[in-house]
This record gives C-alpha cells, sequence and structure tokens, in this order.
C-alpha cells in the first residue's frame, strides 16, 4: 500500500494533502529528495526536512531519518550541502550530486516501504524526469500518483492534462486521480472542467479544497513567507536575508500579541519594536547583506532577539578555517553586539537540545548547527544545554545584554517565552502540540472535501 501525491508546480498544497493523509490512512510520511533550508533533527539524531517531520509529529509518529532520505540545502559559490538518511556529505556541485543520484536511488528504492505517503518535489518536468526520485522513478515501480492542482494560481486542469500527455504511456497509467486546490467560489462552476480532463484521461475527481486565508501548515520555505498578526500591540520585524533557515520556529507568534513582519528593506523597520535575527545557511552572506543594506545602525537601536545563525553573526568574530559556511577559509568581524567568537567546525551538531535558565527554567528545542561560541570579555553564558539527543552535556550557550538576546535553540519560543521582557505576550503550546492542532485541522479539511474511499482505494493499490 502507497500512494504519491504529486502536483504541476510548486507550493500546490502537496504538502498540506499529504498531512492530512498520513493521518487518515494510518501512514508514514515520506519524501525521497526535499531541497529546503528548514530542517528538523530525526530521533536518530540525523537531520531531514522540516515538513516530513511535521507530517510524522501531526500523525503522533516520531521523525525518522528514512522519512527524507536526501535533503539538499543551497550552499555558498553554486554548491548544495547533501544530506542522505540524516548525513551530510558536504558541499556538491549540482553536476555531482547528478552523477551520484542512481546509486541514491538504488538505496532509497529498498527503503520504501508499505503504508507509505509520499510527497512529490514540485512538479514532474519532461527535462527532469528520469533524475526524479520523488515521482517519476516511484510511478515506474508501479506507485500510483493523485494531482493536487492549485487552482488559484490559473492553469490547473491545462497543467494536468499537460502532465498526464508528457509521461510515458507505461507510467502514465499511474496517474489515478487529481484533487483541485484553493478554490474561491462555488465548486459547480468547475464542472464542465472537471468533465473536459475526466474524459481525456485515466485520471478520476477527488474533491475540491477551499481556498483559506489562516495559516493551516508551517511553512516549509522562503517562497511561503507570509507576514501574520495585523493588528497586534507590538510590531516585531524578521530580517529576511539571504540563506535564512528554520524561520517557521517564529510562527510560535501566531498566537501573541505581536504582529510580525519579513523585512529586507532597513527602512521598514521605523516601526518595528523587536528585530529577529533568524538561522542562516550562510553566516557570512547574511551578514554582508545586513552590512550593505544599512541594518547595523537600526538593528542596534531596537530590542534583538538572534537564533542559532542569527545569534552568531551578534558576536564580535566569526572564523571558518574549512570555508564549510563562508565557501572558503575565513575570518569575518561580527555585529559586534557580544564579545564572544565563533569557531566553525566540520562536524555538525544535529540535536532535540534542553538548555537550563539561570532561573532554573528549561528551555527546550532543537539545535542544527557548525558554529561553537566561545566566549570572550564581559559576556557570560545566558544558559547550559544539558541534553542533546537524549544524552547529558555540559555546554555553555547565549547571551543577554541589555535588550540584545540570542541563543543557538532552534523553537525555544514554544517552550520559554523569551520576548516576555519585550512586553510579547506568547499564547502557543509546545510546537509539537501545535503541529498535532494543525495536522487535526488539516485532516479534517481533507475529510470534508476529499472522496477518502476513493484516495484509500488507490492507496491500497500501491506496490
Amino acid at each position: 500500500m502507497a500512494i504519491i501525491i504529486s502536483s504541476t508546480m510548486s507550493d500546490s498544497g502537496k504538502s498540506f494533502v499529504t498531512a492530512g493523509l498520513v493521518r487518515l490512512l494510518g501512514g508514514i510520511p515520506f519524501k525521497s529528495q526535499n531541497m529546503s533550508l528548514n530542517s528538523f533533527p530525526s530521533e536518530e539524531g540525523g537531520e531531514i526536512a522540516f515538513i516530513q517531520a511535521f507530517q510524522a509529529i501531526g500523525a503522533g509518529l516520531k521523525p525518522k531519518s528514512y522519512m527524507n532520505p536526501i535533503l539538499l540545502k543551497p550552499a555558498s559559490s553554486g554548491k548544495i550541502e547533501v544530506i542522505f538518511f540524516g548525513k551530510s556529505l558536504g558541499n556538491l556541485r549540482p553536476e555531482a550530486y547528478y552523477e551520484m543520484i542512481p546509486s541514491f536511488w538504488d538505496k532509497i528504492k529498498e527503503s520504501i516501504k508499505e503504508n507509505y505517503v509520499i510527497e512529490a518535489a514540485g512538479g514532474i518536468e519532461p527535462n527532469f524526469m528520469e533524475r526524479d526520485l520523488t515521482a517519476f522513478l516511484p510511478m515506474k515501480e508501479g506507485i500510483p500518483a493523485v494531482l493536487v492542482l492549485d487552482i488559484d494560481r490559473g492553469g490547473a486542469f491545462s497543467s494536468a492534462y499537460g502532465v498526464y500527455q508528457m509521461l510515458p504511456p507505461s507510467v502514465r497509467n499511474s496517474l489515478k486521480g487529481f484533487i483541485i486546490n484553493k478554490f474561491r467560489g462555488s465548486p459547480s462552476l468547475l464542472e464542465n472542467a472537471i468533465k473536459w480532463l475526466t474524459e481525456r484521461t485515466e485520471m478520476k475527481f477527488l474533491g475540491v479544497i477551499p481556498y483559506f486565508d489562516e495559516e493551516l501548515i508551517l511553512p516549509e520555505d522562503s517562497m511561503n513567507i507570509k507576514d501574520f498578526g495585523e493588528g497586534g500591540e507590538t510590531n516585531i520585524a524578521i530580517i529576511n536575508y539571504p540563506y535564512i533557515s528554520n524561520f517557521n520556529e517564529f510562527f510560535a507568534l501566531l498566537k501573541s500579541n505581536a504582529s510580525v513582519r519579513f523585512v529586507n528593506n532597513p527602512k521598514k523597520l521605523r516601526k518595528d519594536d523587536i528585530v529577529i535575527l533568524p538561522g542562516s545557511k550562510n553566516t557570512y552572506e547574511s551578514l554582508v547583506w545586513l552590512k550593505e543594506r544599512g541594518f547595523l545602525e537600526e538593528i542596534k537601536k531596537r530590542q534583538v532577539l538572534g537564533v542559532c545563525g542569527g545569534f552568531q553573526i551578534m558576536g564580535k568574530k566569526l572564523i571558518d578555517p574549512f570555508g564549510i559556511e563562508s565557501g572558503e577559509p575565513r575570518e569575518y568581524d561580527g555585529l559586534g553586539i557580544f564579545d564572544f567568537v565563533v569557531k566553525f567546525e566540520e562536524e555538525k551538531v544535529v540535536s532535540a537540545s534542553e538548555g537550563l535558565l539561570q532561573d532554573g527554567s528549561i528551555i527546550k528545542g532543537y539545535e542544527i548547527r557548525r558554529g561553537r561560541i566561545v566566549y570572550e570579555g564581559n559576556d557570560r553564558p545566558l544558559l547550559t544545554i544539558v541534553r542533546r539527543n537524549g544524552k547529558e552535556v555540559n555546554v555553555a550557550d547565549g547571551s543577554l545584554k541589555g535588550d540584545k538576546l540570542g541563543l543557538s535553540i532552534h523553537g525555544s519560543l514554544y517552550s520559554k517565552n523569551l520576548l516576555e521582557n519585550f512586553g510579547v505576550k506568547i499564547y502557543s503550546r509546545s510546537m509539537e502540540e501545535e503541529i498535532v492542532y494543525m495536522a487535526e485541522k488539516i485532516e479534517k479539511i481533507i475529510k470534508q472535501n476529499v472522496d477518502i474511499d476513493e484516495i484509500k482505494e488507490i492507496y491500497t493499490q500501491g506496490k
């Protein structure tokens, strides 16, 4: 039993539909390859795309490395960091990665189990079919697929017909149905187009999901970034610099008294009380961008929270002896808000982590970083990381100086309101509880609008 949730374009709602079907089918989320700078630690201490972790947690499962065998993270100088079954293989040029795809697929194919709800990547394209680990190659193995069509952007029916005609006949039969997503209006308006598509293909019509303005799923990548919380008492600006990563952790502020905006121009900071410096896959490029855009003076005038890479660039100096983040070995000055030095190491920390604050309270979240904080001058650690992946450790972390605050643990706002002294009230529960809450809503929407009996029939046909 297995099913592929595919599409004709990115951001069509595949992740959303997959999250609901994992719950409805009692399945396991799976995506052979994902490209994202939003990642999450698996139970084994590996690194996977955040959205597969979201789908797993939402269904009451532990995130596992096999749920996302390949994670691609854009790095510097046109390279990509390739993470295979949770472990980093380093930064590779795209051509080198493409050469490895056949050997990757051999191992991935062996790992595909029953009960998989497989999310495809982007859309099926003619120039990439034989390298498409997420849809085309699994379809060749006899796993049936359903297309999720984003009608809000137009071209839904014509693009679906184009994909059907493009596929070789031997694979075309694997396309079993289609779902219309993000529709505004009465479904009766679609009847002629639905009839047109079903008559010309072997795909069945499986339902219409309406358009929703509210955030129903945590965003997967930067193209999903949206402002939220209009009318809040406190204005927060999250700096949207190059290589922004793990920014979805700040959706803890969905339930708060804050208005949150993603900003890429310092002139737009004039109304903001708090600035957040999020994580970054490339601290060097992000820091250069901040300086060139003229953010520094505006940042220093405001209350600031920095997390992971954003925390690191608040330090005095960053040392990258292996060129892992900056593309070549180099040292560069940080913002100088704190006195610590950051040293980037070859071994990456990927862990579910717990930190002990000086007041005795616990922060829970996760770490994904190579930068090690070396305290100098008058800086004193804000907390001690006491547990990583269930093992006891003793690692100094974080800094607080006046209205400037930073730490390395992602997701901390879900467990401890670090912005409380800045006037922010957060009402979110733990990240896991909020994910389950979202997944339950998604399940309900899918159940109300999609032919689940037909989906189950397709699912049981999967080899």
